[in-house]
């Protein structure tokens, strides 16, 4: 089973984009990202509705 940062990076990976410039789309630093991607730290709520709502206009 993957975790939520498999999956965010995954996603990202998807849409070929770097990690600064998907952390841009979604409104948190690359650092943030790097983070959640290698399970260091998970994405808030409010991290995640935005990814869901910025993926439905890629």
């Amino acid at each position: 089973m993957k975790t939520i940062g498999g999956k965010v990076k995954a996603i990202r990976l998807k849409h070929e984009l770097n990690q600064i410039a998907f952390a841009d789309k979604i409104g948190i630093s690359q650092g943030r990202l790097s983070e959640i991607e290698q399970g260091k730290t998970k994405p808030s709520a409010e991290t995640l509705k935005e990814l869901r709502k910025k993926l439905m206009l890629i």
